[in-house]
């Protein structure tokens, strides 16, 4: 995984309870959540950037936040359900 081909992502709000956008400067990705553990909450493929997602369902707590473009992952960034 290259370094130089990642993007930023940022993620709004910060503390969140049932609607988050993603920025990114990649074109498309599929955005997955994932719980402390590393296990997977929530995936969701955005066909353009910013993307919101629903996060209604998911438990109060810290979430993971990355991009996936086929094999290449993007920084992660954390959000918290509150």
């Amino acid at each position: 995984m290259t370094t130089a081909a990642l993007a930023a992502i940022k993620v709004a709000p910060k503390a969140v309870t049932d609607t988050v956008t993603v920025q990114s400067d990649a074109p498309q990705g599929e955005v997955v959540l994932t719980y402390p553990d590393g296990s997977m909450a929530l995936n969701k493929t955005c066909g353009s950037f910013p993307c919101q997602l629903n996060i209604s369902s998911l438990q109060k707590g810290e979430y993971g936040v990355m991009i996936r473009q086929g094999t290449d992952i993007q920084n992660m960034v954390s959000l918290y359900k509150e």
